[in-house]
């Protein structure tokens, strides 16, 4: 059983959402959820199981980054979560996304991170689950959200880790790679090993090149609509 999620598997739903800060998870279980119960406080990594259209979900904490991220999906699974929806912020790598647009990773490239290494020679990137990210994508039209889907990048560094980095991202950004973010790599890989259905649907914070950040106020905005139109897509999908 699992030692860092203090809870049994009949207190945890089969969908999980993955805010990466204990305090939304927290706000989004109260603000969103029928009747939250707390299942695990422990390092404070809360987890909360609730209703969302009379279909149980829960909420789970992963904190920030790659490692902390693959300990809470392992034991996600050992309690039985079979889809796994990360609802976080990224930063844009593409002039063409605005404050609050919503990103869908439809895959995962990475830096810094060995998560993608299963051998000297072989690097896996496996993709988002096509069902799952196609009823959040149509879901978000339907809404009249401003919405895109593509590669994004999860990173181990947050500040860089020397003054290449910037460089490196703007590779990337010429390859296509749309946003950068530190947990995605994570979830994709831990669920093609167990064979879980994952999606990454990111509200975008800032833009890592201009430096331009979005106000608190417009992202919570745009996480709060993300959250309510991600719950409802997936609780009408798998209910």
């Amino acid at each position: 059983m699992p030692i860092h999620i203090e809870a049994e598997a009949d207190q945890v739903a089969d969908i999980v959402l993955l805010p990466g800060n204990p305090e939304r998870a927290t706000y989004m279980a109260e603000k969103f959820l029928d009747e939250p119960k707390v299942y695990t406080d422990y390092r404070k990594m809360y987890g909360y199981t609730g209703t969302f259209n009379g279909v149980e979900v829960s909420i789970q904490t992963t904190g920030m980054g790659v490692p902390s991220t693959a300990i809470i999906l392992e034991e996600l699974h050992m309690l039985g979560a079979k889809t796994l929806i990360r609802v976080g912020t990224c930063g844009a790598l593409n002039e063409g996304l605005e404050a609050a647009d919503l990103l869908i990773g439809q895959s995962a490239a990475s830096v810094g991170t060995t998560i993608n290494n299963l051998a000297d020679d072989i690097t896996l990137s496996p993709p988002a689950d096509f069902e799952l990210i196609n009823n959040l994508y149509q879901s978000a039209v339907e809404l009249e959200m401003p919405v895109h889907v593509g590669q994004i990048v999860t990173s181990d560094y947050f500040y860089g880790k020397d003054d290449t980095y910037t460089e490196g991202l703007k590779k990337l950004a010429e390859y296509g790679v749309l946003g950068v973010e530190m947990e995605t790599a994570a979830l994709y890989n831990i669920a093609a090993k167990y064979g879980l259905r994952a999606a990454t649907v990111l509200t975008v914070s800032d833009h890592v090149f201009s430096q331009v950040r979005a106000d608190k106020d417009k992202i919570k905005q745009g996480v709060d609509r993300m959250t309510e139109m991600v719950l409802d897509t997936v609780t009408k999908l798998y209910s």
